[in-house]
Formats: structure tokens, C-alpha cells, sequence
């Protein structure tokens, strides 16, 4: 496993990660891209628009950095009301 998976799972699980493009100060979009088998455009509209994630992704994500899918669900959704406020 990629060490700065390590890092992003410790960081999300003690709630220093607390929005899903915070991940993005740690890992260029282009691995998580890969991961997710998208593309780098998709990956920039999903890191500003993340209500285009699919609960499949969510997973993936999950299961990627071996965090629990509610974590990850959470700072999806913390993103998401961010984002909402904000427009």
C-alpha cells in the first residue's frame, strides 16, 4: 500500500481530512483518477461538484484507503453543504 494512503486513511479517521478535496492536498487527482478508472476532467468536476460521486466511488474510495464507507460518506457530505452554502 501507498504510504499516503496510510496517511489519508489516519487523517480522515481522526478528522484532520474533514472535506473530500482536502484528500487533494496529499495525493495528486490523477492516482485517485486511476483508481476509480475516470478520467482527470471527471476527477476536477468530482473534487469542486462531489454531488456527482456515485455510492459505487464512495465505496471505491472506501475500500482504496481502507477507511469505513461512512467516513468517507461524511466528508463527502461536509463538502457537499460547504459547497451549497457557498453558491
Amino acid at each position: 500500500m501507498d504510504k499516503r494512503y496510510e496517511s489519508i486513511k489516519f487523517m480522515i479517521e481522526t478528522g484532520h481530512i474533514t472535506e473530500f478535496q482536502q484528500i487533494f492536498d496529499y495525493i495528486p487527482k490523477s492516482l485517485l483518477g486511476k483508481h476509480l478508472h475516470t478520467n482527470n476532467p471527471r476527477m476536477t468536476r468530482l473534487v469542486s461538484n462531489v454531488n456527482d460521486l456515485t455510492v459505487h466511488e464512495i465505496f471505491s474510495i472506501s475500500s482504496l484507503f481502507n477507511v469505513d464507507h461512512n467516513k468517507v460518506t461524511h466528508i463527502v457530505y461536509t463538502q457537499y453543504l460547504k459547497d451549497k452554502k457557498n453558491k
